[in-house]
């Protein structure tokens, strides 16, 4: 088995651990895409535009033929080739060929203290240290793995300082918080972890000292000052007696205090244990479970304030409990339910209430089997935080509805442009970028203001028929750049980038970015109906059919689900699979809020079936929805896709049932 080493500078070795020499710059950057495109094998295209897009196109190729040949020939192994080539792909043989970061990100994903150990382990330095491209794309590319894997490396490493801490290491605790702060060290989230810990190892001068020099650096770097949430663990630090000299924390009389409009936009919601209502119910472990793990994935949408879990004995919360909760704590909105067991079934009942009303705003029941607790958990928790989210975002934006424009605070205009882009259709889509656009006037910090914005603008472009798209596609990018230099920990910055690499046909980079994502927020469906879509124009079609089940299974009341469906269509088109994409185009175009693509979809998948009464109907049903649409029209609008045998079949069966 030859290694591959990312982490740190790109080393290989061979079975008996001896290192493998690599010269040549083009030859790492190769090796190095290769090695991190495992899943999705570039093509020959890809990799000639990312390493010789400044020579002719034979040149270019002729060049990609020798680094491929330089590569087989230094990673030489008895059992067989290590660089496969595929048609137009090139990749890297699994069976032959481990990777460390591949192991590394199946480590993260365990979750488990013994496997975040080994994780960390695997961080020997920064990924591809050392390694540069000369090519513009390719350096871009660069960027955005490091980026995409320190994410990974800080979630990893909160969760072994933390753990650390519990067992009583504090010195391990503290040299993992300080190897997140090395990684992104003007990111609030790691600088508040190595803060926490410092002071309650009782070093309080360096805790006081590294908020100091932490508030000095974003002032010199960024031109602003730290978040709420850290002035608040500053605040609850010196309430709590840390400090037995009182040092003075410096606070600019500019920077916006923790009750500004960002800080009270967000929604305060908490989770209540679950009641068990029958003798056979599950033991309180998966009480316990399911409420942290609801509590966990809520705490991912970053425009809440989750609050920690609270005690209750009583089978059932009253109505007088909810209010006083709601009193005590400041809570809009409080999660509770019911869990009830007869042998394998399960059934939950979840509801969401309004303390100061004692009032179930919605509610929601789940039979299921109990073959795998842990399986359940995790399905279980990330549909309700997820349906959970999407109906306090529909009542965000209602209740923005009674407030005049001139009026909004930023957290105000960011909701109402929400809500009215749910509706799709080109005027609200113009209306929600207003908002956004005034939500950035008011706060020029409020990433997620950029992030949604962006993706308007990407809307705007595949589905309203909007016009210069390079420009647009440009405004898109530096949208979404700036919300992820300002919320690098917001899986709605990452979601906007992967959407707008998508709409400029860059799949893998938008891949990347959906998978990033997906990392910080697994419960956020729009970013794996965003990873579905770009792998099924990238070919992976079985992968992208896995997205789409996953997107409608977390949240099947979602905003978007005709997307989620729409999309679903589509790559059930272009498998060929034309019965399933007529059922999913069907279903995408029951939602009150279906564009009209669903439906053009189902007219070519029934005109390859060969039903073309139904398919003449279909084509009659999208001109009334789109009057003068033609199959010129659709194939200028298809300008994302990169696939010509995708387009022909689009475009092909919709000819077939009678569009012009």
């Amino acid at each position: 088995m030859i290694s591959i080493s990312l982490f740190g500078k790109l080393t290989v070795t061979d079975s008996t651990g001896a290192t493998i020499p690599l010269t040549g710059a083009k030859t790492l950057g190769l090796l190095a895409y290769l090695a991190l495109n495992t899943e999705m094998p570039p093509t020959r295209d890809r990799l000639t535009a990312l390493f010789w897009g400044d020579r002719f196109t034979d040149q270019a190729r002729q060049s990609l033929r020798q680094a491929i040949a330089k590569l087989k020939r230094t990673l030489l192994h008895p059992d067989g080739v290590t660089i496969m080539v595929d048609g137009d792909r090139v990749g890297l043989n699994p069976e032959l060929v481990s990777i460390d970061v591949d192991r590394f990100s199946q480590l993260v994903a365990q979750d488990t203290p013994q496997a975040d150990l080994e994780a960390i382990a695997l961080m020997k330095g920064p990924l591809l240290d050392g390694l540069f491209g000369q090519q513009a794309e390719f350096e871009d590319w660069i960027v955005s793995e490091r980026q995409r894997y320190s994410i990974l490396a800080q979630t990893v490493l909160e969760r072994a300082a933390k753990n650390a801490q519990k067992q009583g290491q504090n010195a391990e605790a503290q040299e993992f918080a300080r190897r997140m702060v090395a990684i992104d060290p003007l990111r609030d989230a790691s600088q508040a972890v190595l803060i926490r810990i410092l002071a309650q190892r009782g070093e309080r001068a360096a805790a006081v000292q590294q908020f100091n020099t932490y508030q000095e650096t974003l002032q010199k770097e960024l031109g602003v000052g730290p978040g709420g949430e850290l002035l608040k663990l500053m605040e609850e630090i010196r309430s709590e007696g840390f400090f037995a000299q009182e040092a003075e924390v410096k606070v600019p009389a500019d920077l916006p205090s923790t009750s500004d409009d960002a800080a009270t936009g967000r929604t305060s919601i908490t989770v209540v244990p679950f009641a068990t209502l029958e003798s056979e119910s599950p033991q309180p472990m998966f009480v316990e479970g399911l409420t942290e793990d609801v509590t966990t994935n809520l705490s991912r949408f970053s425009w809440l304030d989750v609050k920690a879990s609270l005690e209750h004995d009583g089978p059932r919360l009253t109505s007088g409990e909810m209010s006083q909760l709601g009193k005590e704590l400041g809570l809009d909105y409080v999660v509770h339910g019911s869990l009830r067991a007869i042998g394998n079934r399960i059934r939950l009942t979840a509801q969401l209430a309004e303390p100061t009303t004692a009032r179930y705003v919605w509610v929601a029941r789940y039979d299921r089997q109990a073959d795998d607790m842990f399986k359940l958990l995790d399905d279980l928790s990330e549909t309700i935080a997820a349906s959970v989210e999407a109906e306090l975002e529909r009542r965000a934006g209602r209740s923005s509805r009674e407030v005049a424009f001139e009026d909004m605070g930023a957290w105000d205009c960011y909701h109402r442009g929400l809500a009215i882009q749910y509706e799709f259709n080109g005027n609200t889509n113009l209306e929600a970028q207003k908002y956004f656009r005034r939500a950035i006037e008011l706060d020029p910090n409020f990433g997620l203001a950029y992030a949604r914005l962006s993706y308007a603008l990407v809307i705007s472009a595949i589905y309203f028929e909007a016009e210069n798209l390079p420009d647009l596609l440009d405004e898109a990018l530096e949208l979404a750049r700036v919300a992820a230099r300002l919320e690098p920990d917001e899986a709605v910055a990452r979601f906007a980038l992967g959407r707008v690499y998508l709409a400029r046909g860059e799949y893998d980079r938008s891949i990347a970015d959906l998978k990033a994502a997906i990392a910080l927020n697994p419960g956020m469906a729009q970013a794996h109906c965003g990873l579905g879509d770009s792998m099924a124009y990238s070919g992976q079609l079985d992968d992208a059919m896995d997205c789409f089940n996953e997107a409608v299974r977390i949240s099947p009341a979602d905003p978007y689900r005709w997307a989620f469906l729409g999309y679903g269509a589509t790559a059930l088109l272009f498998q060929g699979a034309y019965e399933k994409a007529v059922e999913w185009a069907t279903e995408a175009e029951t939602v009150p809020n279906s564009h009209y693509w669903p439906i053009a979809i189902r007219a070519s998948a029934l005109a390859h079936l060969g039903r073309m009464g139904e398919a003449k109907r279909a084509v009659a049903d999208l001109q009334s929805a789109r009057p003068g649409i033609t199959s010129d029209f659709v194939r200028e609008r298809l300008f994302y896709l990169r696939d010509a045998d995708q387009i022909e079949i689009y475009v092909s069966g919709l000819q077939k049932a009678g569009l012009p």
